[in-house]
This record gives structure tokens, sequence and C-alpha cells, in this order.
């Protein structure tokens, strides 16, 4: 009964060890850093959020072009939408307040009118035409929406906009950078 103890504590001390470490995870960053990805995010305003999404896509160590990285990060910014989407329509159901429902309901609207400014950026992206415009015509419901929060009214997603214009900016700053 003693042996069988100690090799259970043996094999789950050498277990706890060899999970203890991040074998896999930490190389696979490391070589998601191409440098492709480094010329883009080194010349954008957003070089953190750069390297953050792009190192955590499984994607994007494939980018051969900046086309395929703009395709990428249009995928990712499409992703955060969907998310910030859910998260205002469920905001603005659950609102008891009328005037923040109101305000939460505006804001709804003008991330209903940026599913089809994304669209936008599809088709631009796909004829090679000027991303510049597109990304800042993206841009335009989520100033929208931010006005909308005056002094005293609760922005509950004031985050998930500037995270969702970090996409735009990064999205305006690949185009205007020559590879």
């Amino acid at each position: 009964m003693g042996r069988s103890t100690s090799t259970s504590s043996s094999i789950l001390l050498a277990l706890i060890f060899v999970l203890s470490f991040d074998l896999f995870g930490a190389n696979l960053r490391v070589n998601a850093v191409t440098p492709l990805i480094q010329k883009a995010c080194e010349n954008t305003g957003a070089r953190d959020f750069c390297y953050n999404i792009m190192e955590n896509d499984p994607e994007a160590p494939w980018a051969k072009t900046k086309l395929d990285l703009e395709f990428i990060t249009l995928r990712l910014a499409q992703v955060n939408y969907k998310t910030v989407h859910r998260k205002v329509w469920t905001i603005t159901a659950n609102e008891t307040n009328p005037e923040y429902k109101q305000i939460y309901r505006k804001c709804l609207h003008q991330y209903n009118l940026l599913k089809s400014e994304f669209r936008n950026l599809m088709e631009t992206l796909l004829v090679n035409g000027n991303i510049d415009l597109a990304a800042q015509a993206a841009s335009n419901p989520i100033f929208v929406c931010e006005r909308y929060f005056t002094p005293g009214v609760p922005n509950p997603i004031s985050e998930d906009n500037k995270y969702t214009m970090y996409f735009f900016d990064l999205m305006r700053d690949m185009y205007l950078t020559p590879f």
C-alpha cells in the first residue's frame, strides 16, 4: 500500500511539472510574428493591438501578402463586430431606464448600419479599392454611437467601441503603408 501511494504521488508530481510548462504555445506564438506581420505592425498607430491580434490568429503566420493581412484583419473585425452587436442588443433589451434605453437603442441602430459597412470593406478589398476611405466610412457609426453618451449616461460599450476603432485604424494603416 505504501508503494502505491508513493508511485501515485510521483506520477502526480511529474504530471504537475510537465503541465506547468507551456510546451507548445510559446513556440507557436514566437513563430506567429513573420516579417510581413512585423512590417505591418511596426508601421501602425495601433502597434500593440496589431501584434496582439496577429499573434493570436492561427491564419496570420500564413499570410504572404499585405492583402492577406488586410483580409485577416477584416475577418477579425467582423468577429469582434458580431460580439459587440450582440452585447449592445442585450444591453438595450434589458435596460429598464427609459432614457438609457433610448440611447442604447440609437447606438444599436448605428451597429445595425455598421453591418453594411463591413460589406463595403469586403467589396473594396476584393477590387483593390481605397481601404482608407472605406475604413473611415465604417468608423462613422461608432463615432455617432459614442456621441450619444453624454455625461452621466453610463457607456457600457466604450471599450468595445475603442477596440472596434482599432481594427479600422489598423486596416487604414496597412493600406497606406507600402510593403
